[in-house]
């Protein structure tokens, strides 16, 4: 049975997992800009190079794991994929290049002749920025259909796609529809649960809830750690572990727990036992394409192993730490270095006001032994902290 502690813990959890979320409106606007910018890139490729062509989000954005920044004024970092139908042999590297760096020219052209806001253009080494200033930057990565992904993919082969490399020397496979609905697949049941009780509290259709925007506890988990990871690694962005590791390995260790405080913490007890060796080398496999290594830099830079395993273990130290403490302020300064302390107050100034609406509706329960108000213990009386009425 869940003890008064717990459940307190779990709730001020579930309240930082939404503060650390995108709002609903900045989310809405930045799918609004990629709809429009693909379908505009679909009617150019058409006109000018008599292919069709696609525009998706890859990433956190497709994964529904993107959070705030940690700094206010710092932008979103929304990754897209622009895919091409094109034959391998049909085109080089650079120019598939090239000719994006075109089209998007044009669509900034297009945008200022429409009067609307125009991001500023920016070269990469391997894809394009649309730079939408103290918003979002969108980075526009070119790509190819890969005809070969039935050798080296195990599901999705049709959405597999060609990449070039940094140098443009070469190309690389690449599946980030499929990584999704690996990731989708492991959390489908709770999933499906909570977009029925969404579309129900909102009188929509179920699909009218987009399916990026349930938020899972396995979600919520990965949001948490990048969290925990960005405060941790602020000045040496350099220096923290990826994303692509991060998420790979929460989702291995998620076991369809219903309950975030619960999901968090087991996953980050299992996240090790999702790294392999292979040969004397670390391995976290695709796991859509398994013999690509996410993992294959700590190789090389064995620093990368060491930063890795430190910060895990200080994430499994921070959440022990939270889970004994007894009382709301000892609570908050214990997560304060897990999800920094703008969010905390924000949450618990949250927290505060749900207490208060329990309170005055007479549902509010104070347990025993430790104080902690909540669902679990005797009722609190009426308030009469301001004198007799």
């Amino acid at each position: 049975m869940i003890d008064a502690r717990t459940q307190q813990l779990g709730t001020i959890l579930d309240i930082i997992a939404e503060e650390l979320d995108i709002p609903d409106a900045v989310y809405a606007g930045i799918v609004a800009r990629y709809n429009h910018l693909s379908d505009w890139i679909k009617m150019d490729s058409e006109q000018n190079y008599h292919a069709d062509s696609e525009i998706y989000p890859q990433g956190s954005i497709r994964l529904g794991t993107i959070i705030r920044p940690v700094k206010k004024g710092d932008e979103y970092d929304i990754d897209l994929v622009y895919r091409r139908d094109l034959a391998k042999l049909s085109i080089t590297k650079e120019d598939l290049k090239k000719q994006a760096g075109e089209q998007l020219g044009r669509y900034v052209d297009h945008l200022r002749r429409l009067g609307r806001e125009v991001p500023e253009l920016e070269p990469g080494r391997r894809c394009w920025t649309l730079n939408f200033k103290g918003q979002f930057h969108m980075d526009v990565l070119p790509a190819i259909p890969d005809d070969e992904a039935s050798s080296h993919n195990l599901r999705d082969v049709e959405d597999g796609i060609l990449i070039t490399d940094r140098e443009l020397r070469e190309w690389h496979p690449s599946n980030p529809k499929g990584y999704a609905n690996w990731f989708i697949e492991g959390q489908k049941v709770i999933l499906l649960e909570q977009q029925h009780l969404m579309a129900k509290a909102a009188n929509v259709q179920v699909e009218d809830i987009p399916v990026e925007r349930v938020k899972t506890p396995l979600r919520r988990v990965v949001q948490a750690l990048k969290r925990h990871r960005d405060l941790r690694y602020t000045g040496n962005p350099d220096h923290k572990p990826i994303s692509i590791i991060i998420t790979t390995l929460a989702a291995k260790a998620y076991e369809s727990q219903s309950d975030f405080h619960e999901a968090l913490d087991g996953v980050v007890r299992r996240m090790p036992d999702g790294i392999e060796e292979r040969d004397g080398e670390y391995w976290v496999a695709n796991p859509i394409n398994p013999e690509e290594n996410f993992a294959d830099k700590w190789k090389d830079e064995p620093e990368r192993v060491e930063r890795f395993f430190e910060w895990l273990g200080q994430v499994q130290a921070d959440i022990a730490k939270a889970q004994k403490q007894t009382g709301l302020h000892a609570l908050a300064e214990s997560l304060e270095p897990v999800f920094g302390s703008e969010i905390i107050a924000k949450s618990l100034e949250r927290y505060g006001r749900q207490t208060d609406a329990a309170h005055r509706s007479g549902t509010l329960r104070m347990a025993g032994k430790t104080g902690t108000l909540g669902s679990i213990g005797k009722v609190v009386g009426n308030n009469t902290w301001y004198g007799e009425e």
